[in-house]
C-alpha cells in the first residue's frame, strides 16, 4: 500500500527571512514590495498578526498599528536556501523526494515502518529533522500526494490510515482547495456555491462525467480528489550533489568581521544540512558579489573533510586576509561539494588510531591555524640530497598485507630510528689527521668514543653552487647519544642533522 507524507511550511517567504536573520524571530515582520510608506504588504508574520496587521495593507497602515514593525523585501536567495534545505530534510528520510510550490514537499514513506516503528515515529522524525534545519513545518501522511497535502494543511502532525481518505475528506470545506477557474474561464468557488457545495463530501457524491461537462478537466480532477483518487504518482528529484547557501546584504561589508559573522550563521546551517546525510564537506567555493558587480570567486582548501564550521570558517579568514576583495561586498554565496565520511573499522595489525571524524577535524584546525600549505605528511623526494621530503595530504597508514605481521617481528630485532634535525645544527669537530676526536656545538661538548664513516654523497651538480658534496659520519659521544654528522666538501663546515633513538 502507498504511503506519501507532505511537509508544508506555511507563510514560506516569511519563514525564509528568519532563518536567513535569527534576528527577525519574535519580531512584528512583513514582506512587501518596497519600502515606500504606500507599498502593499504581501506577507505578514505571527508576530504581526497578533498586532492587526494584514496582507493587503500598506505599510503606513501597518505602522500605524505598531511602531517596532519591520519591513523586508522577498528574498529570492533566502527561499532558495530554505527550500534545499527543506528538501535534504525530507531526503535524509526518503530517497523519492519531490517538491512542488515553495515550501511545500512530497516524499514516499511505502515501507517505512521497517525502519521506523510506526508512521507517527517517522512523522515526529521528519519534523524534527526540519526544525533542526530552522523551519517548522505541518505533517500530513495518506495513501496519495493530494490527501496528503491536504492532512498537512490541517497543521501539526496528521496521519490518514489506509482505507480511510474519503472519511477525511468529506468533512473538509471546499476552501481548503486552491480551486482556480474552470475551463471555460468561470470562477469555480462561485459556480461550486452557486450549486449549494461547501464540503469536498459534497463534490464527491457528484457523477465526475456531469461534472466535466459543465466545468471540463479541472472539475473532474476536483471530483477526483474528493473521493481520495490520485491524480497522479509521486515524481522523485535527483538527490543534491552540492550544497549551498547564499545570502543578499542589504548593504556593503568592507570589514572581515561583520562578513566573518554573516558566514559563520551561514556554514552552521550547511552543517545541519549535510550531517543527517552521513556525509563531511570536502570541497568549498566562496563566491563574493561586488558592490560594483564584480565577482569574487576562490576556492577554499581543506586539509582533511570535516564538518567543524569553526575550522572551515577559520580557513576562510585566512584566505580574505591573505587576499582581500577589491571593493565592498554585496552578496555572498558558499558551495560545499560533499562525500561519505571515513569508515571507522580498525586493523587488528596497527596501532589504535583516534575516530577519522576526530582525526580529520583536528587536521582541519590544524590548517586553520598553520595554513593549509603547512599541514601534511613528510616523505622523501626524488633527490640524492638526504633531507629533500616533500609534503603530501596526511593519511592514516595502509593495513599491512598478510605477511606483514611476521615480518614485522621476525627475529624480535631492534631497530634505530634517526630523528632529524630542521636545519641541520653547525658544529665544530676536533681531531687528528682528518678523525673527529672531540665536537662542540650548541648544548654539546663532549669527547666522541667510537666513529662509523665516512661515506661520500654528492649530487645536483647541474645546478651549480646548489651542488652538494658531503662526507657522512656517525658518531658515539661521551654523553651517550649517536649522532649523524656530515662535514660539508664545498664550506669544510660541520653539521649534525640527525640523532639515533
Amino acid at each position: 500500500m502507498p504511503r506519501v507524507a507532505c511537509i508544508l511550511v506555511a507563510n514560506f517567504p516569511v519563514v525564509a527571512l528568519i532563518r536567513a536573520d535569527a534576528a527577525l524571530a519574535g519580531v512584528p515582520l512583513v514582506v512587501s514590495e518596497s519600502r515606500a510608506a504606500h507599498a502593499e504588504i504581501l506577507f505578514v508574520s505571527e508576530s504581526a498578526l497578533k498586532h492587526g496587521v494584514r496582507a493587503g495593507m500598506t505599510l503606513a497602515q501597518a505602522r500605524a498599528l505598531t511602531p517596532a514593525l519591520s519591513a523586508a523585501l522577498r528574498s529570492t536567495a533566502a527561499e532558495d536556501n530554505a527550500a534545499a534545505a527543506l528538501l535534504g530534510a525530507a531526503e535524509a528520510l526518503s530517497p523519492a523526494v519531490e517538491a512542488d510550490e515553495p515550501g511545500c514537499v512530497w516524499l514516499d514513506l511505502t515501507g517505512i515502518e521497517r525502519i521506523h516503528r510506526s508512521e507517527e515515529t517517522a512523522a515526529a522524525e521528519l519534523a524534527r529533522r526540519v526544525r533542526r534545519v530552522g523551519m517548522e513545518g505541518a505533517i500530513g501522511i495518506a495513501a496519495n500526494r493530494e490527501t496528503a497535502w491536504l492532512a498537512a494543511r490541517c497543521g501539526g502532525i496528521r496521519i490518514i490510515p489506509a482505507g480511510r481518505e474519503r472519511e477525511f475528506l468529506y468533512w473538509l470545506p471546499l476552501d481548503a482547495l486552491a480551486l482556480g477557474v474552470s475551463d471555460h474561464g468561470g470562477d469555480l468557488a462561485e459556480t461550486l456555491a452557486h450549486w449549494g457545495l461547501k464540503r469536498l463530501g459534497d463534490l464527491a457524491r457528484l457523477d465526475p462525467a456531469l461534472i466535466g461537462s459543465r466545468l471540463g478537466r479541472r472539475g473532474v480532477e476536483l471530483a477526483r480528489l474528493a473521493r481520495g483518487e490520485s491524480l497522479r504518482p509521486l515524481q522523485p528529484r535527483r538527490g543534491a550533489e552540492v550544497f549551498s547557501e547564499s545570502v543578499e546584504l542589504e548593504y556593503g561589508i568592507e570589514t572581515l568581521e561583520p562578513l566573518a559573522f554573516v558566514m559563520c550563521a551561514m556554514l552552521d546551517q550547511l552543517m545541519e544540512r549535510i550531517e543527517p546525510h552521513g556525509l563531511v564537506a570536502s570541497d568549498l567555493l566562496l563566491t563574493l558579489g561586488l558592490v560594483d558587480h564584480r565577482i569574487n570567486a576562490r576556492q577554499i582548501g581543506l586539509a582533511a573533510p570535516t564538518n567543524d564550521a569553526r575550522a572551515i570558517l577559520t580557513l576562510i579568514n585566512l584566505s580574505l586576509e591573505s587576499s582581500p576583495p577589491d571593493a565592498a561586498v554585496a552578496t555572498i554565496r558558499i558551495e560545499i561539494t560533499p562525500r561519505g565520511a571515513r569508515p571507522a573499522q580498525a586493523d587488528l595489525f596497527l596501532p589504535p588510531a583516534p575516530p577519522p571524524d576526530r582525526l580529520e577535524t583536528t587536521i582541519a584546525r590544524l590548517a586553520a591555524l598553520c595554513g593549509p600549505e603547512n599541514v601534511g605528511r613528510l616523505l622523501p623526494d626524488n633527490s640524492h640530497r638526504p633531507e629533500a621530503v616533500q609534503r603530501n595530504a596526511f593519511k592514516p597508514p595502509q593495513p599491512p598485507g598478510p605477511d606483514a605481521p611476521r615480518a614485522a617481528f621476525a627475529g624480535n630485532l631492534a631497530r634505530l630510528a634517526i630523528r632529524a634535525i630542521q636545519p641541520a645544527l653547525e658544529i665544530e669537530v676536533l681531531g687528528v689527521r682528518g678523525i673527529p676526536e672531540f665536537v662542540r656545538g650548541p648544548k654539546l661538548g663532549t669527547r666522541v668514543v667510537s666513529l662509523a664513516g665516512p661515506w661520500r654523497r654528492d649530487g645536483e651538480w647541474w645546478r651549480g653552487d646548489l651542488g652538494f658534496a658531503r662526507d657522512y659520519y656517525q658518531l658515539a659521544l661521551d654523553d651517550g647519544c649517536v649522532y649523524r654528522v656530515f662535514r660539508d666538501l664545498n664550506s669544510e663546515r660541520w653539521y649534525a642533522d640527525g640523532v639515533y633513538d
